[in-house]
């Protein structure tokens, strides 16, 4: 009896914490949501040395310039709300001290085609947009200085040659502002679009399309595999009903019996091909033969 009194007490002491640690819990996730939903309220400082890009905006800067520093950010980004201040102090003196450089920003919330033309992983990520020589396609490096705006002039400056292009310097084919990063940016907005409309549930819009594409892999195979046994059907099932053709449709290990293999024609000998008898050989049995009778 006491033993059970025992075991009770402890179940319901641990119960009791599970509830408060749940509770706990519960509330510190509630506030983080809404620090962060407070947070995401609060733009990014702008700078009007700064251009907001656009989809079309970039393309069309891609083009024209051959210099552009664009900066990846968020409204939710904390350490994009602290270095804000450094990015514009950057760009306004950039505007005087380097002319041909373009400095940009981009919202990956509001432009999802950069976002994946980029791969932008971190927040904030800067990369600088080069063009060697008119009519080349620019070269896109990952910006390795610190973030602060001195260390920024210095990269645009001549120090971005420490740092490789994306690609390396003999494949620049397949790079965030040629083909690669054009498909690219199209698949992440189909993707953004189909989470947007298909997506009922909290899952992440790329695991999302990654299911969306299994299921429609396994559909196909399945509906391939009774297509093709379909199609086979049909087949014999359309020589079984040729009234001019007796062939008997064959399965895979069916032996066909109803075949009658010809017989080859026999090889007549070409004249002349006989053997000839050598010469004297017949007289010579012939004088054998006297021989034996004598």
């Amino acid at each position: 009896m006491k033993i059970a009194q025992v075991f009770s007490a402890v179940l319901a002491v641990c119960t009791a914490g599970m509830w408060q640690a749940q509770a706990s819990s519960t509330q510190y996730s509630g506030e983080l949501e809404a620090e962060t939903a407070a947070k995401s309220k609060q733009l990014v400082p702008k700078s009007d040395a700064v251009i907001e890009l656009d989809k079309h905006t970039y393309l069309e800067l891609i083009k024209t310039r051959d210099n552009v520093v664009i900066e990846f950010y968020a409204n939710w980004c904390t350490a994009c709300h602290g270095l804000a201040p450094e990015f514009n102090a950057f760009a306004e003196a950039a505007r005087k001290q380097y002319p041909d450089v373009v400095v940009a920003r981009a919202n990956i919330e509001q432009v999802e085609y950069l976002s994946s033309s980029f791969m932008v992983s971190i927040l904030p990520e800067l990369v600088f947009i080069r063009r060697s020589m008119p009519g080349t396609t620019p070269e896109v490096r990952h910006i390795s200085a610190e973030f602060t705006a001195q260390a920024l002039l210095a990269y645009v400056g001549g120090g971005f040659v420490e740092d490789v292009p994306i690609g390396g310097y003999s494949s620049m084919w397949c790079t965030p502002t040629n083909m690669c990063g054009h498909v690219g940016g199209l698949l992440g907005e189909l993707v953004v679009e189909v989470d947007q409309k298909f997506n009922p549930f909290d899952i992440p819009p790329w695991s999302f399309m990654a299911i969306i594409v299994s299921v429609m892999y396994l559909v196909g195979q399945i509906g391939t595999g009774y297509l093709a046994r379909w199609l086979r059907r049909w087949y014999h099932a359309k020589i079984s009903e040729d009234e001019h053709s007796g062939v008997k449709p064959v399965m895979y290990d069916e032996y066909r019996s109803d075949t009658v293999q010809t017989p080859k024609p026999a090889t007549k000998s070409q004249p002349g091909s006989a053997t000839k008898s050598q010469p004297g050989s017949a007289t010579k049995r012939a004088k054998s033969k006297r021989s034996k009778k004598a």
